[in-house]
């Protein structure tokens, strides 16, 4: 059996794993379609009030906001959850299993972050479905090339991933640190407004992450909203945050663990 199929089947494994706990909790499955309605219901609303000549997309304020929106949701699930499931390993006594297996501590632990992973985008997916089917949001002819780029985008967001991952590798902890992030990507990514109404000292911090032009570019695609920067620009930014913060990311977690190993805390919670 060739190394990439026993790659797939140990990934698989850890996934199908992580599917089968999550919907043995009926009541989450209610809450990812319940909450998301919630959400959209609220701004909907909301954008019958908010006038802004900035946002010229077919679906006013309530196109942008989706978009923002449902990258919140897929932030707040995959930042939110994956921290948390490896921490869970750890407390379970789980994360010993990949420390010495053959598949390696660093496959393993990106295998328990793929079903967060899925379950963000699904939801994601499923909150732009809702928007568009019960609040007639019009979406654009190009909606369908924003499977690519969210893909593209999905890489851009996986090292803030390991750092969280990696923090609570090393200290245990990552709570604070992962609603920071979320928060912080809502003000400076232009999710719920134009970061051209941003003052002047924070503006810069819209420009030095992936989050805004995987913003744009979606918005661009799904709602039509004009883009800030050319679509090649938006791309060229998306692909050498992935080329730089990527492989840092997965440097960081791979110290993270030696760290764990070197002082013999690996395993504790």
């Amino acid at each position: 059996m060739s190394q990439a199929r026993l790659w797939y089947d140990a990934m698989w494994g850890i996934v199908r794993r992580d599917a089968i706990l999550f919907v043995s909790y009926r009541s989450q499955l209610l809450a990812q379609f319940v909450g998301p309605l919630f959400s959209i219901t609220l701004f909907y609303y909301i954008s019958h009030i908010v006038t802004a000549k900035s946002i010229h997309s077919p679906g006013g304020y309530f196109g942008f906001v989706i978009v923002g929106l449902v990258i919140v949701q897929i932030l707040t699930i995959s930042l939110g959850v994956m921290p948390v499931t490896v921490r869970q390993e750890l407390v379970s006594g789980t994360i010993e299993r990949f420390l010495v297996s053959a598949h390696g501590p660093i496959n393993g632990i990106l295998g328990t972050m793929l079903f967060p992973l899925i379950n963000a985008i699904f939801s994601g997916v499923l909150m732009l479905t809702l928007a568009a089917l019960i609040f007639g949001l019009p979406l654009a002819a190009t909606a369908v090339l924003a499977v690519p780029v969210a893909l593209l985008g999905t890489l851009a967001f996986m090292p803030f991933a390991f750092f969280l991952v990696a923090l609570v590798m090393a200290f245990k902890q990552a709570s604070s640190a992962t609603q920071f992030i979320v928060s912080g990507v809502a003000i400076v990514g232009g999710l719920y407004f134009p970061t051209t109404v941003l003052p002047g000292w924070i503006r810069w911090a819209s420009d030095v992450q992936p989050f805004t032009p995987a913003t744009d570019l979606l918005r661009h695609l799904l709602v039509n909203t004009p883009l800030v920067h050319p679509a090649g620009v938006e791309l060229l930014k998306l692909v050498g945050f992935i080329a730089v913060l990527l492989p840092a990311g997965v440097m960081l977690l791979r110290a993270a663990i030696r760290y764990g190993q070197r002082t013999g805390t690996i395993a504790e919670y």
